[in-house]
């Protein structure tokens, strides 16, 4: 949000002829949004690509409803991750019109995510692009037409951009902190009495925290507050506390309150790989008067994230699975075992009925080496999407379904196996469930027989 949208709409003419004459913004250029939390992308490029899926949203927001000019915002996102690199990518266009001025800028954004140690992360961003502004003093409503601060016609300019960002996760908190319009260039306008006036891209600093609360797990039913903070040299500092209710199968609902400016109600609703969603912004305080309500509607669509419509429902919603049910964890894991990895062991238990059973005997093959089997550590990901070492990988269960994984994984840690965790071959989108990570193969074959009796699938994934 602007501080010049906050004036009534008679101070926007004098507003925007004095950026141009002191030659810097007093006032935030960065387009405004009440719902951000389901789009952060838009907010810092370090959490580009921070899911799983490929997502593309649609927003439009009309600001200052039935006022002539009123600030109208619109937004086309796309980004998703490259697991394997630990890479994001995106691009975002949006369109800011208020009254006489407009903004329309094109940029295309990179995150790399480090991962520091177990669930401390740290991510990277940067966004890169250009934008056009333009300002056209012919639909001013002035007394005075000769006025040397205004322009004989519009003048539309352009120039280059750059946003940077970095995000820091540790379980279930997110801390990010972004500088927009970080390199704060300068656009130079002609004036009637052929001087000059100048706009410059005021550098902006946001903060923002946010911690994700569990209401019912095995239902995937979250709740978390989410504080942005916003400062720019010469504006006063602004910030937002939000509080949102997520049902990530059915939709979400959130209350945002806008420091000095509004409390927004927002909602929407998931179906499938799409969702759509509505903020109502109410202005409050001395600003009430001027800026009334505001609209804003979202629409968004993830490619490839509706695998859930493959698995029995009983799978997913039964609770004494998702908690510890033993028997129905062991049942799941050969049961949801992809066909990629049926075939595999189908190959290696021919092998063992082969001839090549008699090769491997002679040569004393031990138990560590039937049961093994070897890749490359690019080829896999965590399930944060983060890379993996070299190593010797105890795997208990593969699965098609990361939330089946991690429901099996969940069941093992309560019984005990604290080191238990997920590791995804990205090229088979095959989840594996191993049980511990070992460095020396010499200490590989004491391992699988502790746990062969409980798991007789058990088997080694090594990765080099």
């Amino acid at each position: 949000m602007t501080i010049q949208k906050l004036y009534p709409m008679r101070n926007l003419i004098i507003s925007s002829a004095l950026i141009l004459v002191t030659g810097t913004t007093i006032a935030q250029q960065v387009p405004f949004s009440s719902q951000y939390y389901a789009n952060p992308f838009v907010t810092n490029p370090a959490f580009t690509g921070n899911h799983e899926n490929v997502n593309a949203f649609l927003t439009h927001r009309s600001q200052w409803t039935g006022m002539t000019g009123g600030p109208q915002t619109s937004y086309l996102t796309l980004d998703g991750p490259i697991e394997a690199k630990n890479i994001g990518l995106g691009l975002n266009v949006y369109s800011d019109v208020t009254d006489i001025t407009s903004r329309v800028g094109a940029f295309v954004n990179y995150s790399y995510k480090l991962k520091i140690k177990d669930d401390h992360n740290l991510f990277f961003g940067v966004a890169l692009g250009a934008i056009n502004n333009k300002i056209d003093f012919s639909k001013a409503v002035v007394r005075d037409t000769e006025d040397p601060f205004l322009f004989n016609e519009s003048q539309s300019k352009t120039a280059f951009s750059a946003d940077f960002g970095l995000g820091y996760t540790w379980k279930k908190l997110e801390v990010g902190f972004c500088a927009p319009q970080i390199i704060g260039n300068t656009m130079k306008y002609k004036k009637t009495d052929n001087g000059s006036s100048y706009y410059t891209f005021a550098r902006h600093y946001q903060g923002s925290v946010k911690y994700v609360f569990d209401v019912v797990k095995e239902k995937e039913m979250t709740a978390y507050p989410l504080i942005m903070v916003r400062y720019a040299t010469g504006s006063v500092i602004q910030y937002d506390v939000n509080a949102v209710f997520d049902w990530k199968k059915y939709g979400w609902v959130g209350v945002t309150y806008h420091s000095n400016y509004a409390v927004a109600i927002s909602g929407g609703v998931r179906y499938k790989n799409l969702a759509v969603g509505y903020a109502y912004d109410l202005g409050i305080g001395k600003v009430k008067k001027y800026t009334g309500s505001s609209s804003e509607f979202l629409l968004s669509y993830t490619f490839g994230g509706n695998k859930k419509a493959e698995e029995p429902v009983a799978a997913l919603e039964d609770p004494k699975y998702a908690i510890i049910d033993e028997t129905i964890a062991k049942l799941k894991a050969k049961s949801d075992t992809s066909e990629v990895e049926i075939q595999r062991l189908k190959d290696e238990l021919a092998k063992l009925k082969s001839g090549e059973t008699a090769v491997a005997n002679k040569n004393d093959e031990s138990l560590t080496e039937s049961l093994m089997r070897t890749g490359s550590s690019s080829d896999f990901v965590d399930d944060i999407g983060m890379g993996m070492s070299s190593g010797f990988y105890v795997v208990i269960g593969s699965f098609n379904s990361k939330d089946n994984a991690s429901k099996f994984k969940d069941a093992n840690i309560i019984k005990g196996y604290t080191n238990t965790q997920i590791v995804q071959n990205y090229k088979t989108k095959v989840y594996y469930v191993f049980v511990n990570k070992l460095y020396k193969q010499a200490d590989v074959e004491a391992e699988l027989l502790k746990y062969k009796t409980e798991y007789p699938d058990i088997w080694v994934q090594k990765l080099e």
